[in-house]
C-alpha cells in the first residue's frame, strides 16, 4: 500500500475522479489522504462510491476501509451510524 506522502495532492485526484467517476484507484488514493488529514466524511463519501461502483474492487477495499474509519470515529456514533446505514443500503 502507498505511504501517503507518495500519493498525489487532492487538487489531482479530484480531478480525475471529476473526469472519469469510475476511477476507482483515484477514489482510494483520494480517501487515503482524506483519512490521513482526518476528514473521515469525505473520505467515507469515496470509498461508499468504490463499494457503489465495484464492490470487489481490490478485494473489497471500499468496505474495508469504511470499517476501519468507522472504527476511528468510536467517539462519533451518529456519524458512524449514519454511514454504516449508508454502507448496508450499498451492499443490498
Amino acid at each position: 500500500m502507498k505511504g501517503v506522502s507518495d500519493l498525489p495532492d487532492e487538487q489531482t485526484l479530484a480531478s480525475r475522479v471529476a473526469a472519469d467517476p469510475r476511477d476507482l484507484p483515484a477514489r482510494l488514493d483520494l480517501a487515503r489522504l482524506l483519512i490521513a488529514r482526518q476528514q473521515y466524511e469525505p473520505a467515507l463519501e469515496q470509498l461508499l462510491a468504490i463499494v457503489r461502483t465495484d464492490r470487489g474492487f481490490e478485494d473489497d477495499v471500499g468496505r474495508r476501509t469504511m470499517l476501519s474509519v468507522f472504527d476511528m470515529l468510536t467517539d462519533y456514533p451518529d456519524v458512524v451510524s449514519r454511514w454504516r446505514r449508508q454502507l448496508s443500503t450499498a451492499l443490498n
